[in-house]
Formats: C-alpha cells, structure tokens, sequence
C-alpha cells in the first residue's frame, strides 16, 4: 500500500506534534508500474469473489482465506502427495518509524504456493494516508526473489482483491492486515528475499 508521506507531515505539523520531520522520504506502492517482469517472473491476477474486507470495527483487516494448519511438515509417503501446509511465525519488521509500522508476520505455505500476511499498524496521534495501486499494478509491485535467482511475482493480493484503486486512512491506534500469495514456495531451510513495493527489501528463512 502506498503511504502519502508529504500529507501526513501536513497534518502533524497542523496538529503540532513532534513526529514531524522524523518519516522523511517516501516509499512509493507503484514501483513495480514502471518495471516489466523478466522472462522468470510469474505474474497472476486477482482473485475475483473471494477478496478480503476492509478494515472491521477493531482496526484489522478481515480475512477470506482461512490460515494454514501449523505444524511440523511430514514426509510424502508417495511422490504424489502435496506437502502437508504449514504456518511460519515471522514476525519480521519491514519498516518502523514514528510509530508506524510495517510487519511481516506470518508465511504459510500450502499446495504449491507461498501466502505472506503483512500487518501495518498506526500507534501515532495521526491518521496515516495510506492507497493500493490498480489491481494490474499491484500484482507487479511485489515479489519474492527465490534462492534460483527467479523473481516471481504474486498471483493475488489483499489490495488487488479488496482495495484496487482506493484511498483510505489506518486511524491511529488501528491495523490493517494485507496478504499476497506467490506461486511458488522456497526450498526447506533456504532463505528468499522479499521486496514489498518500495520498502527496503528483507531476507526471510523459513524454519
């Protein structure tokens, strides 16, 4: 989701708070508009029915797609059997500052494909503007960079499913709960870099 940083530093400075001056810079949802997939990439597109609500009464995003069962992975007993899904608690920090937050929480992997659940929480006195891009956009403004080198892009996501083209604000003291899901999952005990559209890229193992 893309953060309007320059509107939020309007209001602060309006409500007289010191979190002016302390966001700096801005991290753009739409990068990835201007950036085509190479020939390893893999670009899905949105999920239609089955996206997720907006933001509920407590402040988190609601979810359709029900999580994976967590737990240890068990070995096929033919070579036709899918993996048994597991949930992975993260808990990685993608981006902090002036008590806004980005948080990778979780990544679950089940029949083939690789869901990744982001939080964004706002603990500041301000409402934090935040947009999805169009839904052709924001399948492109992530991905996950495998230990093969293929980037492969997302075949659906919260904001493409749910948001497209919207504009609305995390209240503070409120969360909003995103998703993607990639077609394609890591190998065991390997490590994959995310990038989550223009924020510092993270390096994630899954374990």
């Amino acid at each position: 989701m893309k953060r309007y940083v320059g509107l939020l530093g309007v209001v602060v400075v309006t409500a007289g708070l010191a979190v002016v001056g302390a966001l700096g810079g801005a991290y753009l949802a739409d990068r990835g508009a201007s950036r085509q997939a190479d020939s390893t990439a893999v670009t899905g597109r949105p999920a239609t029915g089955s996206g997720d609500a907006g933001p509920g009464p407590s402040g988190s995003a609601a979810r359709s797609e029900p999580p994976a069962r967590s737990g240890a992975p068990t070995p096929s007993k033919s070579s036709g059997e899918q993996p048994v899904p597991r949930t992975y608690r993260l808990d990685r920090v993608i981006y902090d500052r002036a008590s806004m937050s980005v948080t990778l929480v979780s990544a679950e992997t089940t029949g083939g494909k690789l869901r990744l659940n982001i939080r964004y929480r706002n603990d500041s006195p301000v409402g934090w503007p935040v947009s999805c891009p169009t839904a052709d956009v924001d399948l492109v403004s992530s991905q996950v960079t495998l230990p093969d080198g293929r980037a492969v892009r997302p075949e659906r996501t919260w904001c493409a499913a749910t948001r497209a083209g919207e504009s609305f604000s995390i209240r503070p003291g409120e969360q909003v709960d995103s998703w993607a899901v990639y077609p394609a999952i890591p190998p065991a005990g390997s490590s994959f870099a995310l990038t989550w559209y223009d924020f510092p890229d993270i390096e994630v193992r899954l374990r």
